[in-house]
């Protein structure tokens, strides 16, 4: 685990370190997520797409395609 640090303007204003932009793959004009988890937060680069971003999460707990479930669970109400 690396660390980096930064220091914040009067403006609240702060540079992101090299290593953090270089880790993250952040380039100008880019927008950053801020995930406030209580006392963390956590910087990720905003997907530009977020459908495309979740697209696959958890597949691992899906044993079969969505549109296979969705039509064993629809052909169960018919029962």
């Amino acid at each position: 685990m690396q660390t980096a640090t930064a220091q914040v303007s009067k403006k609240y204003q702060m540079v992101i370190p090299k290593e953090v932009r270089k880790a993250l793959g952040i380039k100008p004009h880019d927008q950053i997520l801020f995930l406030i988890d209580g006392n963390r937060v956590y910087l990720r680069p905003r997907p530009t797409s977020f459908t495309e971003a979740l697209s696959g999460l958890h597949a691992h707990v899906w044993h079969q395609s969505g549109e296979a479930w969705l039509e064993k669970e629809r052909a169960s109400w018919e029962e």
